[in-house]
């Protein structure tokens, strides 16, 4: 069966973790800003990774990494399934979502708190984040594409490097093995050189059971978990970097 991304698609479950209490409130795929700075460590990107062609960031949300990267003049593109909607109601939604995550983050333990030194300096960041995004999103339109990572609306190889933060394997009890595949597939087809996945854990520092059914199952390419210097999610210390 075919699985779609649609309001319930990213709701979490009580079986997955305890911050469901506080996400069940929130209707539809959580929105939230995360900061370029946490793509620059999340991805390991430099300069010669972004130098000389075209990056996608999918599944991006509220990240400030499309619109900071365009300021340095990095070609860069977005794509998120809610880039239909319409800049204030993104605006409110990063908001009021990051608030639930903020009460929910006050009631567990296995986060690491390195990158930001408490959750007032998570919310200040990311806030920041999701302020910059919106700036952007309202000046700058066309960086930001409407689409679901199964059907990407890209010509094959249009972009060099391919990103996807937080919606593979940390969701996989609401995404299934076939959409992981689909997606995976569907983001090395738009690449002419590479695609990074992160995180590649779930909930209490868990690894996904797709990563390694997923390396196994591409053909023709090169994949490897590699360390990256960012860790918020206990044991979320790797990427998947697959080469074409």
């Amino acid at each position: 069966m075919e699985f779609k991304l649609n309001e319930t698609n990213i709701i979490l479950t009580k079986k997955n973790t305890e911050l469901n209490h506080h996400f069940g409130k929130i209707k539809g795929p959580i929105f939230i800003g995360r900061t370029w700075k946490e793509y620059l460590k999340m991805f390991n990107l430099n300069s010669d990774d972004m130098v000389g062609g075209k990056l996608l960031d999918c599944a991006a949300g509220a990240s400030s990494f499309t619109a900071e990267m365009s300021k340095r003049g990095y070609d860069v593109k977005a794509v998120d399934i809610l880039y239909n909607e319409e800049a204030d109601v993104l605006c409110d939604k990063c908001y009021e979502h990051m608030e639930v995550l903020v009460d929910g983050l006050e009631s567990v333990d296995h986060f690491v708190w390195s990158f930001f030194s408490d959750l007032h300096d998570l919310k200040e960041q990311r806030n920041h984040a999701c302020s910059e995004f919106i700036q952007d999103y309202r000046n700058h339109r066309k960086r930001y594409i409407a689409a679901d990572l199964t059907h990407l609306p890209f010509e094959d190889n249009s972009f060099k490097i391919v990103l996807c933060s937080h919606l593979l394997f940390i969701y996989d009890h609401r995404l299934d093995y076939e959409f992981h595949l689909k997606s995976i597939k569907e983001m090395l087809r738009v690449s002419s050189s590479e695609l990074r996945i992160y995180p590649l854990v779930k909930n209490r520092g868990m690894k996904s059971e797709f990563v390694k059914r997923i390396i196994n199952d591409l053909h023709d390419v090169d994949a490897d978990i590699v360390k990256v210097d960012y860790e918020f999610r206990k044991g979320g210390n790797e990427m998947i970097k697959i080469r074409k």
